[in-house]
């Protein structure tokens, strides 16, 4: 799975996990769980339940709990200039545009001129927007928090949001796991933690990397992934991936968590009748994306410390190449057996045995030394799984020699 594919799926267990997954869209002021108003200050907005050639624009002061009343509001560029006065809700209504004009509408609040983008009346429905005027005081405010963001650290601690998440990806012998963890830091201040955030990555995985859009202080080395502080106040994003090669129908992934997690959330690509079960999961569900079917699950918060523990079964999985070589080994045996059996041999059958064990001695080296490189994961897997299918056919073709030499 690419870093975009991975994006996809992201966006799909964001949907399943949240009702108002739209307004996650919307500009958000750092650190806040709500809208930030001057960020949407001017956007028009187009909606169904106005009648078509209805423009509204809603003028406020620093906040949407702010509106103004008895505002002069003017819209340009459909003939004439028109104006019209805010209501008690702070609403301006235009009615009666031509569908397809280009227009802008405007306030001057307290000598604040604020205006919106040009944006042509739809055809089909009207237009809501926002005009934000400047609160003094909510500037201050913010003034300070900026302040403070860029001040001296202190010791604190973090948590991984609600928006972190496990995203996994079966592929042709490998399955992908994705850890796209979001860092919260909820003061105003940085935040230096007692010693690095370091997640330890489950036995069997290999190839650890990170992704694009992670923090430049998380680096992936080995067995683990160490981001060090200091954190910012608000998000710090953390995104890496690793592989574990299938092999057998259930994989079970086992990872300690360093912060406490706000919200358990996981999707995984369904093959077949591949099913997803983990003690932190209390609700599951199928959905559909990009053509695949995923199992989106998620539960309750994970304490910092706590493992998190995720079952694949009923896997796609092949006879690893280590039963191949125990028949191979059993037909040597049985061979040297007859050959024992049939007395001495010549010189020269001698000779080319010997060649022949060389050879098996050297093509049983490079299978191993292959195995050891998949495991720490300085192989990819296409590369691995090649050569491993030209190794075990270059044996069997070896074998095959050796009993022709019996014969």
């Amino acid at each position: 799975m690419t870093a975009t594919r991975a994006a996809i799926v992201a966006a799909l267990l964001g949907l399943a996990l949240s009702a108002a997954a739209v307004s996650a869209q919307a500009p958000f002021a750092q650190g806040s769980a709500m809208p930030d108003p001057k960020a949407m200050s001017g956007l028009p907005l187009q909606v169904p339940d106005l009648a078509v050639g209805t423009v509204t624009a809603r003028v406020f002061r620093g906040a949407l709990t702010n509106p103004l009343t008895g505002q002069t509001v003017e819209l340009t560029g459909a003939g004439a200039a028109k104006t019209a006065t805010t209501d008690d809700a702070g609403r301006a209504t235009f009615s009666g545009l031509p569908p397809g004009a280009r227009v802008r509408a405007a306030v001057m609040v307290d000598g604040e001129r604020i205006q919106s983008q040009e944006f042509n009346v739809p055809a089909a429905g009207g237009v809501r927007l926002m005009l934000v005027a400047t609160d003094a005081a909510i500037e201050k405010k913010a003034a300070e928090d900026r302040a403070l963001a860029q001040g001296a650290a202190v010791s604190g601690s973090v948590v991984l949001g609600e928006q972190s998440r496990f995203v996994l990806e079966v592929a042709d012998d490998t399955l992908n796991v994705f850890n796209l963890m979001q860092i919260v830091n909820t003061a105003k201040t940085p935040v230096q933690t007692s010693g690095p955030i370091v997640f330890e990555l489950p036995d069997g995985a290999g190839g650890a990397g990170m992704m694009e859009g992670s923090t430049p202080n998380a680096v992936a080395a080995g067995k683990r992934v160490t981001v060090t502080g200091p954190f910012a106040p608000g998000n710090t994003m953390v995104q890496f991936a690793y592989s574990v090669p299938l092999g057998t129908e259930e994989i079970v992934l086992a990872q300690k968590m360093p912060a406490q997690m706000t919200q358990m959330a996981v999707v995984a690509q369904k093959i077949g009748g591949m099913q997803l079960s983990s003690p932190q999961v209390t609700e599951k569900r199928e959905m559909q994306a990009d053509g695949q079917t995923y199992i989106v699950g998620q539960g309750g918060a994970v304490r910092a410390g706590d493992t998190v523990t995720l079952t694949l079964s009923g896997l796609p999985h092949r006879a690893e190449w280590p039963k191949t070589v125990a028949l191979l080994l059993a037909g040597i045996i049985l061979a040297a057996g007859i050959w024992g059996a049939r007395g001495a041999v010549t010189a020269p059958q001698s000779a080319r045995r010997g060649q022949l064990n060389a050879r098996r001695d050297k093509l049983f080296s490079e299978l191993a030394s292959l195995d050891a490189q998949r495991r720490k994961g300085t192989i990819e897997a296409g590369a691995y799984a090649s050569r491993r299918e030209q190794l075990v056919s270059a044996l069997e073709d070896l074998y095959a020699g050796l009993e022709r030499e019996v014969a």
